[in-house]
């Protein structure tokens, strides 16, 4: 099923459909085809990375909606790089946020202390199913500081680094077209051929 990306406020309210890319080459074909700056492009892929690593999942189209009016930014780019955050990276981001997130508040024992890792383990472990819906929740909200701490951190820094990555990108890419296209050569017998149309009048 393909994924309606609009260009915020577009020519003549156009809002072409974009599949969703499948890999890093088509992500990079789709931010190439839409129409908007390298430094808007850019600024945008960033702010939908950061949405991918917000805690607030399952919310990220309103995120990313409210992102795009609120920076006035292109919603479709937003929405292409919030989907950095998608079933094959979803454990992988949160679960590196948390352990990050640990990390930054063991600097800070008064605001939270760590359960180790084993320890935490344990207590879900020996819940039964019925207590997975009334204890493993208690259980895992002590543990979201960290969890949300981490989770914006890492966000902010995958954003800035995504933004210089494809401004560059962009701009290179930009500079081979321009290169190619200055190198074209001249049509001298188009030319030739209206001089001698000319002459033959």
């Amino acid at each position: 099923m393909g994924w309606s990306l609009g260009y915020g406020r577009g020519e003549e309210g156009v809002r072409p459909k974009v599949k969703r890319p499948r890999g890093l080459k088509e992500a990079f074909r789709t931010l190439l085809s839409l129409d908007a700056p390298p430094k808007t492009k850019a600024k945008a892929f960033a702010v939908g990375v950061f949405v991918a690593f917000t805690p607030t999942y399952g919310l990220h189209t309103v995120t990313v909606i409210l992102f795009s009016w609120l920076f006035r930014l292109p919603f479709s780019i937003v929405l292409l790089g919030s989907l950095v955050n998608n079933p094959w990276t979803f454990f992988p981001i949160y679960g590196v946020s948390y352990v990050a997130g640990r990390w930054l508040l063991s600097f800070f024992p008064s605001f939270y202390s760590p359960v180790p890792f084993h320890v935490l383990a344990h207590r879900l472990k020996v819940l039964s199913w019925k207590e997975w819906f009334t204890k493993a929740p208690v259980i895992l909200l002590k543990e979201g500081p960290p969890f949300v701490v981490g989770s914006l951190v890492l966000g902010v820094v995958t954003a800035l680094a995504s933004y210089f990555l494809v401004f560059w990108l962009l701009e290179m890419r930009e500079g081979e077209e321009s290169t190619k296209g200055s190198g074209a050569p001249l049509d001298l017998e188009g030319d030739g051929r209206g001089e001698d149309e000319a002459g033959d009048t």
